[in-house]
């Protein structure tokens, strides 16, 4: 039997999901530049070589970082029954010393919702509800990543931000690719690319100058078939990031820890189907 605050924390964690992403524009001004099209002239080769290897340039800038912080402006989609979408936007930081440590804040749709990682524990936290929950993690932020989804079902909001350059297969994944042009966000000029795989289309807006940062994501996630969506807008804060003991989680006096519960367990149990 699974418990009501249990429960109620399983909804929580859908206040920030990670996939969604808006489609290309329809104008003319939104089409491919001519010169994105490293396709062979009869459309056969689908994959832009220079789309390709603009991510990989981001990859390698993001794992060259010991540490980072972001603040970005985050939108998500909720599908009614009705195929009506409805978009809330929220705002998320997020803290990161390689190889084991991060603190995330999400919020959205007025929920609240803290992710940290310590080396050595995952945890999440509704500081609203005043509930929290954890499990034992893995020694890197990847593998810790991984678990909290394979087992838990918890999406850790822009995990791409971690694991872009270090799981060859993100890249396998990749069916088609082409750059669309140059734009404006915020200061910034970014390079927007777009790409599709098999559940999802992706957009990525990349900082032109020396970094070669992400700007912007934008994500479709094809296995529903309203296709939600999810985009970030993506701030590289300058300021300095704690130290990896300050990033672990400390609960308030008046939190109450809860079981987190294996996702194959709910799913198995009548009420949680």
């Amino acid at each position: 039997m699974v418990s009501p605050a249990i429960l109620r924390f399983a909804l929580l964690l859908g206040a920030a999901p990670l996939v969604g992403a808006a489609a290309l524009a329809q104008d003319d001004a939104a089409k491919p530049a001519a010169s994105a099209s490293a396709a062979d002239d009869d459309g056969s080769n689908p994959i832009d070589p220079e789309a390709m290897a603009a991510v990989d340039k981001m990859s390698a800038a993001l794992q060259a970082l010991s540490s980072f912080h972001t603040q970005s402006d985050i939108t998500t989609e909720v599908v009614l029954a009705t195929g009506q979408k409805i978009q809330f936007g929220g705002t998320m930081d997020t803290y990161a010393r390689r190889p084991n440590a991060f603190k995330i804040v999400t919020k959205v749709d007025g929920k609240s919702r803290e992710l940290y990682y310590d080396g050595k524990t995952f945890t999440i936290f509704a500081p609203t509800l005043g509930y929290y929950a954890d499990f034992p993690a893995p020694g890197t932020i990847a593998a810790t990543i991984d678990k909290a989804s394979d087992e838990f079902g918890i999406e850790v909001p822009l995990a791409d931000l971690f694991t872009w350059g270090s799981d060859p297969a993100i890249r396998a994944r990749v069916q088609e690719a082409m750059v669309i042009r140059p734009e404006t966000i915020g200061d910034r000029t970014c390079m927007h690319y777009a790409f599709r795989q098999e559940n999802a289309d992706w957009q990525v807006w990349i900082d032109q100058g020396a970094k070669a940062l992400p700007c912007k994501i934008v994500i479709t996630n094809k296995t529903d078939p309203a296709m939600p969506q999810y985009s970030a807008v993506i701030d590289w804060a300058s300021t300095a990031v704690p130290a990896s003991e300050n990033l672990a989680f400390s609960p308030p006096a008046d939190a109450h820890r809860i079981a987190i519960t294996d996702v194959s367990e709910i799913t198995s149990d009548g009420e949680g189907q």
